[in-house]
């Protein structure tokens, strides 16, 4: 079985990735990745303040650009200038109101405009040692 690149970032619902975000109930404020409670041990107040939630699976291309060369640590995929295929990666908005750095699949970047709506979905990360990692991206809608 195929491990999720880290645990507690995402679910799989069918051909979606849910992503796990959190909310300040005291302002609104929506985060993703999520903000950890455990980490303000010394302030009960805010470990209360902070909700989990989960995102929408669809949004709004925002901008996005290619990453044509491998990228530095802590990228997990194949790193080696020889493997390394160039990818579409931008910033999806949500209807929390969060933008969320990405992966985007399906689709070269002259097929992509500002604005148009994407889904979210996954992918698989291939590794230097050979191991594969699901993980988040996001696609084209479908037309209908």
């Amino acid at each position: 079985m195929t491990a999720l690149i880290t645990e507690g970032l995402f679910r799989v619902d069918g051909d979606r990735a849910v992503l796990f975000a959190s909310r300040r109930r005291s302002s609104g404020a929506v985060k993703f990745p999520a903000e950890r409670p455990e980490l303000f041990d010394g302030d009960p107040d805010i470990q209360d303040d902070i909700e989990p939630i989960e995102l929408s699976t669809t949004g709004t291309l925002y901008t996005y650009t290619t990453q044509e060369f491998p990228p530095p640590l802590p990228y997990k995929g194949n790193r080696d200038p020889k493997v390394f295929q160039p990818y579409v990666v931008g910033f999806v908005e949500l209807a929390e109101g969060v933008l969320v750095e990405t992966l985007i699949i399906e689709a070269t970047a002259a097929e992509l405009r500002i604005g148009q709506p994407l889904v979210s979905t996954t992918t698989t990360l291939e590794t230097a040692d050979g191991q594969s990692l699901i993980t988040f991206a996001f696609r084209p809608t479908e037309e209908t």
